[in-house]
């Protein structure tokens, strides 16, 4: 890849250079892959497991990356992932100072499990939200989805398909004795809204205790999953979506969808009170969103962003052991809100992220 080639390349942007050498540089991937295979033809990448053993089990960190699309390809954009069972290797197609040569930096990334395009969402759910949903019930332990994703990336296709599996066992699971409520808060940044009461304004205050609660806020009992995803629907309409530079319809919030499951109890025993959180948060944004956009879209979507990076920090302090209450942490309102859910003993977190295969995606790496 590294030949000078006949004609000049022009002093442009990296999107531009990989889409005027899309052949070549796709090319060189299924090099690449053929390369870094096994003789049943998966990939074979480098992973560093002694990273993934020293994670604490109570966190565990997974991706899925969605097919390309035929509109992306028409577009001139090509496939730069390549993915093992726990590793993802993102193709970085770049042009030399000449502006002639071209060469690839290969970036690989180990994650707990990773979910190429061939993978559904019942599998995906099954490996990693059917775990927290259980544990909520049988253990009522406090457990939290949070959805990643770049706008575009498939995350709200990802998360909406979860919530229906999750809605559909947790109900299998629960006795006729339990009881089911359910919470719908959006974070935005005006500040917090109830969406089960019709997207009111709220406030977040400290209670005894000194967690962070919404108030005021409807808790609606359910009896059933359908009732469940009705509720669960009626709020996500309700939330703020604003078009981007590549989504018609890109979430300008964080949605914080909690499940009270209480198990009664008999004479002897109190009732035990189990919560999944299924957090769809806002699509973090890069220049190709931003470019139209007003000022204050602008500063909105700096402070996703902030908060995103504030959440991000506060997972990786519990991943290896240390407090969630990072500095930045203490400023945000998604991580005040989430504190329970990483403090408690026996809280689960799984962190799920969707990742988008187009090369113009990789235009942040470094």
């Amino acid at each position: 890849m590294g030949n000078a080639e006949s004609n000049p390349v022009k002093n442009v942007d990296k999107r531009t250079v990989r889409r005027d050498h899309a052949p070549k540089f796709a090319a060189a991937i299924v090099n690449f892959r053929g390369v870094h295979a096994d003789a049943f033809g998966r990939a074979v990448l480098d992973e560093a497991r002694e990273e993934r053993e020293g994670r604490v089990a109570r966190v565990r960190v997974c991706v899925r990356r969605r097919p390309i699309f035929p509109h992306e390809l028409k577009a001139g954009e090509f496939d730069v992932l390549t993915c093992s069972r726990t590793a993802i290797c993102v193709h970085d197609g770049r042009v030399q100072k000449d502006c002639r040569s071209l060469f690839f930096k290969h970036h690989t990334f180990v994650f707990d499990r990773v979910f190429d395009e061939r993978t559904d969402s019942a599998a995906v759910y099954t490996d990693s939200v059917s775990p927290l949903v259980r544990a909520t019930v049988d253990d009522a332990a406090p457990a939290c989805v949070l959805m990643y994703g770049q706008t575009g990336s498939g995350k709200t296709f990802t998360m909406s398909a979860l919530i229906e599996l999750a809605a559909t066992e947790l109900f299998e699971l629960i006795d006729t004795a339990d009881q089911v409520t359910v919470t719908y808060t959006e974070l935005a940044g005006s500040g917090p809204r109830d969406m089960l009461n019709g997207g009111e304004d709220a406030r977040l205050m400290t209670d005894r205790s000194g967690e962070v609660q919404v108030v005021p806020q409807l808790e609606v009992p359910v009896e059933s999953a359908e009732a469940l995803l009705a509720l669960i629907r009626y709020a996500q309409a309700l939330r703020a979506t604003a078009a981007t530079g590549v989504h018609d319809a890109s979430s300008r919030s964080h949605a914080v969808c909690t499940v009270h499951v209480r198990r009664g109890g008999d004479a002897d025993e109190a009732p035990r009170l189990g919560s999944l959180a299924l957090i769809d948060l806002a699509g973090s944004e890069q220049r190709i969103d931003t470019d139209k956009h007003s000022a204050v879209r602008t500063k909105e979507s700096a402070m996703i962003n902030s908060s995103l990076m504030a959440l991000k920090d506060g997972v990786r302090a519990i991943s290896v052991g240390e407090s969630f209450n990072t500095p930045a942490g203490g400023r945000q309102a998604l991580t005040q809100l989430l504190r329970p859910f990483f403090t408690a003993p026996d809280a689960r977190t799984l962190v799920l992220a969707a990742v988008s295969p187009a090369s113009k995606d990789t235009v942040l790496l470094k």
